[in-house]
Order: structure tokens, then C-alpha cells, then sequence
């Protein structure tokens, strides 16, 4: 206890005569300003180099190709987005000095072509069928050798339009009827048979086949609700009757 009574005394004989200046405090608010304001410039400076650092990759990808890079030519063929391209010319007007430098210019259409191509025949030509003049869009095959027997004609009676095609020729004879109204209860509907008639489909649909009346087979079914379809063949193209039936598609 005496040495550290001793000590103490000593320490305040030492810092007896000592006062302090009147600027210490200014000066300690001063330095810490200017520590901090080092500081926060130091952050900013390392903000601004991580911003540019981040820009680089940006400025590359914005930054213009060199003339001849395989990514900026464009097919030769290609029409320019500020050139719309020409029409052709309609049929009998002159043509313009620029139309005939063209390559191609004044060749007929394809349509045209193909047609030249073809030949002969005079008619539309079916899957598996011969030329057929009057040939329905909804009948897609017949069998070859026959011609229409007149055309398609169609009537109306008690709510329902009835068209009847026809054709004959030396491979036999076929008759389609397409009945269209309401009230059908199924193919029975459609058969005019007094025999006992068989079963089949057409296309999935429940069909009945029978002798026609007079000569040659039929078959009728119903397509879909509200259309009937009555299909006969006589002769040889009686062979081929459920053929042409799944070709119908009303």
C-alpha cells in the first residue's frame, strides 16, 4: 500500500502544474472530421470502379460489329423491311421496263403450267377414279370408265333437300343420294329394300346394306345428325360399293 500511495503522489506532483489548452477539444472535433471525411471518399472511390467494372460487359455487347462479320451479313435473297416487294402485273396490262429485267417476268403462272403439264382429260381427277366431269367436292372416289348421266340434281319435299348424282358407263352404274333435314331416326330411314338388310359401318357410323330395287347393292348410313347418305352401284362397280361409300364425306 505504500508503493502504490507513493505512486500516486508522484503522479500528481508531475501533472500538478499541467492545464489543458483551450483548442483541444476543437482540435479533436477537427481531426475526427477529416478522418470521416477520408473515410466516405474512400467508399466512394471503390463504389464508382465497381460501377465501371459493371459497364464494361454492357458497352461490349451494345458496341458495333466489324464490317464482314458473319453476324450482320444478310442472304442475298432476303428483301430488304424498307422495300416491299412487287406484285405481278394483272393479265393484259403492259409491263413496266423494270418488270421485264426481271428474271421470270412475263412467265405464266404455276397454275398455268401444271394445267399444260397435265394434258388431255377435261375434268378433276380423283384418288383411284378416272376423269369424271361434275365430280361433287364431297364425293372423293369413283371408279374409273364412268361419266355422269346428267347433273346432280336436288329437290326439297316436307323439310328435307334431297341430291341425286348419277353415273354410268360400260363399268356399270353408281347412284348417290344425300338427304339433308331432320327426323331421322337412323339408317333404316334411308333403306328402300324389302329384304333382310346386313350390317356394316362407313366411316365409323352404323350403315345397312340390301339389294337395290331392280338390280345392284346399296348401302345407307347417316354421315351425321340431320344428313343421310344412300350409295348404290350395279354392275361391275358394285364391287367396289363400300369403296365409294367411304369416300362420300358430306
Amino acid at each position: 500500500m505504500e508503493l502504490e500511495s507513493e505512486l500516486r503522489k508522484a503522479m500528481a506532483e508531475q501533472v500538478a502544474g499541467t492545464t489543458a489548452t483551450p483548442s483541444l477539444v476543437t482540435d479533436v472535433k477537427r481531426r475526427h472530421r477529416r478522418r470521416r471525411a477520408r473515410v466516405q471518399a474512400a467508399a466512394g472511390a471503390v463504389a464508382a470502379s465497381v460501377a465501371a467494372l459493371a459497364l464494361v460487359p454492357t458497352y461490349q455487347s451494345f458496341r458495333a460489329a466489324p464490317a464482314g462479320n458473319s453476324e450482320t451479313v444478310r442472304p442475298s435473297n432476303t428483301v430488304s423491311a424498307l422495300r416491299m416487294p412487287e406484285r405481278p402485273p394483272a393479265p393484259g396490262l403492259p409491263q413496266t421496263p423494270s418488270e421485264r429485267g426481271r428474271p421470270g417476268a412475263g412467265a405464266p403462272p404455276k397454275s398455268e403450267a401444271r394445267g399444260a403439264q397435265g394434258g388431255g382429260g377435261g375434268g378433276p381427277r380423283r384418288p383411284g377414279g378416272g376423269v369424271v366431269d361434275g365430280l361433287p367436292r364431297w364425293i372423293t372416289y369413283l371408279p374409273s370408265g364412268l361419266a355422269a348421266a346428267a347433273p346432280c340434281a336436288a329437290t326439297e319435299a316436307a323439310g328435307r333437300k334431297t341430291t341425286t348424282c348419277r353415273w354410268v358407263g360400260d363399268g356399270g352404274w353408281v347412284e348417290i343420294v344425300l338427304v339433308k333435314g331432320g327426323g331421322f331416326t337412323g339408317p333404316q330411314d334411308l333403306m328402300k329394300s324389302t329384304g333382310i338388310p346386313g350390317h356394316a359401318t362407313v366411316r365409323g357410323m352404323p350403315a345397312l346394306t340390301g339389294d337395290h330395287v331392280g338390280s345392284g347393292r346399296q348401302v345407307c348410313w347417316l354421315a351425321r345428325r340431320g344428313v343421310g347418305v344412300t350409295v348404290a352401284a350395279g354392275g361391275q362397280a358394285a364391287g367396289d360399293l363400300m369403296r365409294i361409300a367411304e369416300g362420300v364425306r358430306p
